[in-house]
């Protein structure tokens, strides 16, 4: 990427790398993500990849964070996205500061997020704290839009190096994806058939996750 200047490693999942970067000419932060490599051994992949790629570029909303521009260089499938100053509300949660009335600040603009989204058919199917993030500006951003749905059609991640110490996304079959602890039942028994409603679970045990420790 030689238009960028990579700054430093912000984290690894099962979803791939995501690195600070400065775009030069732009003069710009943004947050680089790498898909793991062996996705793109499936052959299908990408054209999977384009389709999905394009719907989760259209959404723009304030609460989600902004794709600059995606595609492959040589094996590698990434993204460019929007750079976010500030800590995912996992790093919120481990400090144990976070009071009832800064979740009830935070929960409605998540609900806006995926309102949107789910309105433009899109369903984000792995939302947990580390996929929220909370700017120094105080305001909420969901990431990885559809990125699970995308990754876990292609192929089961390397489970043996979960992000930040907890459990990541699965796939059994390249069908199931998700985070075991805040996923909705169906994602277990019918992946096929999960909607919108797996969303409104998973933030309903970040919720409580958030009010009660």
């Amino acid at each position: 990427f030689p238009e960028l200047e990579i700054l430093e490693l912000i984290g690894r999942g099962g979803m791939g790398a995501v690195y600070k970067a400065c775009e030069k000419q732009l003069d710009r932060l943004v947050a680089l993500k790498i898909l793991p490599p062996e996705i793109g051994r499936d052959e299908a992949f990408a054209q999977r990849f384009t389709r999905e790629a394009q719907a989760m570029a259209k959404l723009g909303h304030p609460n989600i964070v902004t794709i600059h521009s995606f595609g492959r260089r040589g094996d590698l499938y990434f993204f460019l996205m929007e750079y976010v100053d500030g800590l995912s509300l996992r790093q919120v949660l481990d400090r144990g500061t976070l009071s009832a009335d800064e979740a009830l600040a935070i929960v409605p603009q998540i609900c806006d997020a995926l309102q949107y989204a789910h309105d433009r058919g899109i369903v984000h199917r792995d939302i947990k704290p580390e996929n929220i993030l909370l700017s120094r500006a105080g305001q909420v951003k969901i990431a990885d839009f559809g990125l699970a749905k995308l990754v876990g059609m292609a192929a089961a991640p390397d489970l043996s190096r979960p992000g930040e110490g907890k459990p990541d996304v699965t796939a059994a079959g390249g069908k199931v994806m998700g985070t075991p602890h805040y996923m909705a039942p169906e994602q277990l028994e019918r992946p096929g058939d999960v909607d919108h409603r797996a969303d409104i679970y998973s933030l309903g045990v970040v919720f409580y996750q958030m009010l009660t420790g």
